[in-house]
């Protein structure tokens, strides 16, 4: 073995493609450990170390400082963004290849201390490659049929502690319910929203990218918060305004002014992380929108967590915020978000250099989609699920109730700046008039109080609906 020479690695040739197993589930898996792990940088390092710098009574006024909660924020940070970045380094996949050759060698060295043995001579080749592995997602309506099943069965099981009070025994019962149900309710609409329009984007997306996408999602949450929490109440207190009366104008203000312009501000920053990936301005309406999924998942992870603090009554706090943040504030979040990421796109897709990103080939036509490696997808039983050759090739059905015809849709702005400005507004509109129906109901009885908070959170949800039908047509054009 001493005296073999070692093959050399070399760059592997056109055309390869690769078999990868088939599991839709692992991204969901994999997207469910992030989400924690950014909720603790986010809720706990962040707002501790803020807190401890500029707030740390927590009253929304600017001090006193505590250099020991931004100390115990700065500990936790450490451990979470270490994990972090060995989670997300970079993969490659080590591809060796032989082919039978007369004038190869039945024994091959292709290490210091690996070798390859065969029965007859052959030619050993061996590349490293991006990890190219596509996104794989579960089909939408078992998502779908797990949330809303997950969600009945959860909130019947609180029910007797709303019932009999809490006792050992529907105590015990709510304790085993929690988690389940916390998992369920914040993110299987989430992955639900992200199946159902991934399918209809008509893009090659590997799966390393699609994560990325999501957690530049999650991450963009933490200034958000910073914003919100911190730099906007201290900013209204110093002008003398109340920002904790949920009755207030200060309050509003930070509904309807600092959560829109922050929170899209920072996303929109997320997606131009990722503009080395954006070729067109329906990929960057892909990224936009995933993007404000990630920032919905996290968010929505602080909002249902929240639900289990009402005690007795989160049989009826758990299913409605559940519903209503499922089917409304989440596909908002990825839509106003995706007008941003198509403006984006729209102004990347117009520079003279282009984009030449490892793993993609840019395509002649700047209007097409780049073409991902080859691959097929394999079945436990080694049959062909799917395949790069004819996944693309087809063309994009999407059904009427998500779309509308191309005459009938919106244009939308192609200028960063407006597309922002367009998704501040509708996030504006749908926070402050949400607030403003709870100040004009808020000495009603309560039956009148809710009723008028469900009608208008309908609307709102139907308004939603229409404005995406109007918009997928050019976004997906």
């Amino acid at each position: 073995m001493q005296g073999l020479p070692t093959t050399p690695l070399t760059p592997p040739p056109p055309g390869l493609t690769l078999a990868h197993p088939s599991t839709p589930w692992k991204v969901v898996r994999s997207m469910l450990g992030f989400v924690f792990l950014v909720l603790i940088i986010v809720q706990v390092s962040f707002v501790a170390i803020f807190g401890g710098i500029l707030d740390s009574d927590f009253d929304g006024d600017l001090g006193p400082s505590n250099p020991f909660y931004a100390l115990f924020g700065t500990v936790c940070l450490i451990p979470c963004v270490a994990g972090f970045s060995s989670l997300r380094r970079p993969r490659l996949t080590h591809v060796i290849r032989g082919t039978e050759s007369i004038e190869g060698r039945t024994f091959n060295m292709i290490a210091p201390h690996t070798a390859i043995q065969s029965s007859q001579p052959i030619h050993v080749d061996h590349h490293l490659i991006r990890d190219s592995t596509p996104l794989e997602m579960p089909p939408g309506k078992h998502l779908w049929w797990l949330f809303f099943g997950g969600v009945f069965i959860s909130t019947f099981c609180m029910f007797p502690m709303m019932i009999f009070g809490l006792n050992i025994f529907t105590g015990l019962l709510f304790g085993l319910v929690a988690i389940p149900a916390f998992v369920v309710g914040f993110s299987t609409p989430v992955f639900a929203w992200w199946s159902t329009l991934n399918a209809y984007f008509g893009l090659p997306t590997t799966r390393r990218l699609a994560e990325w996408m999501l957690i530049a999602g999650m991450v963009s949450a933490a200034p958000a918060v910073v914003i919100n929490s911190f730099v906007s109440p201290i900013f209204l207190s110093g002008l003398g305004l109340e920002t904790f009366d949920p009755m207030s104008l200060g309050y509003g203000m930070i509904l309807f002014l600092s959560a829109p312009i922050g929170e899209e501000l920072c996303k929109a920053a997320a997606i131009l992380a990722l503009a080395r990936f954006i070729d067109s301005p329906r990929r960057g309406f892909q990224i936009g929108l995933t993007v404000g999924l990630g920032f919905a998942l996290l968010e929505n992870s602080i909002y249902i967590m929240s639900t289990f603090a009402a005690g007795e009554a989160s049989a009826l706090v758990f299913p409605f915020t559940s519903f209503v943040r499922g089917i409304g504030s989440i596909p908002a979040h990825g839509l106003w978000t995706g007008i941003s990421g198509y403006a984006i796109g729209s102004y990347l897709s117009t520079r003279d250099i282009p984009l030449i990103q490892p793993g993609y080939q840019v395509a002649s036509d700047r209007t097409a989609p780049p073409i991902t490696d080859q691959w097929i997808l394999l079945g436990s039983s080694g049959e062909i699920m799917k395949q790069s050759a004819t996944e693309f090739s087809q063309p994009i059905q999407i059904p009427k109730w998500l779309c509308c015809s191309k005459e009938d849709a919106f244009p939308l702005p192609k200028k960063p700046i407006y597309g922002i400005a367009l998704a501040m507004l509708f996030h504006s509109f749908w926070n402050g008039s949400s607030w403003l129906v709870s100040i004009v109901f808020a000495e009603t009885h309560d039956l009148v109080f809710l009723l008028a908070i469900l009608m208008w959170t309908a609307c709102l949800i139907g308004g939603l609906w229409l404005i995406a039908r109007k918009i997928l047509p050019t976004a997906l054009a």
